[in-house]
């Protein structure tokens, strides 16, 4: 079964990085996190050579390696 638009995550939508950072990430939802997450997801796009991120644990763990990560609040 090909994957569901549900399944990847919408960088262009505030309430979908919300639901990131807030449920996956335990991070305040707050412009400047939002901000830092798209910035991250374009490197996840880059560096795994893939059009979208999907809702999962391997861009998750990404997330928390990356360098703008301990930025977040």
């Amino acid at each position: 079964m090909p994957p569901k638009d549900g399944d990847f995550i919408n960088f262009s939508q505030d309430f979908e990085l919300d639901y990131v950072l807030g449920h996956h990430l335990a991070r305040d939802e707050s412009q400047a996190n939002r901000t830092l997450l798209v910035q991250i997801g374009d490197a996840y796009k880059k560096d795994k050579k893939v059009d979208r991120a999907k809702h999962e644990k391997p861009f998750y763990d990404y997330v928390r390696k990356h360098a703008l990560f301990v930025k977040m609040t």
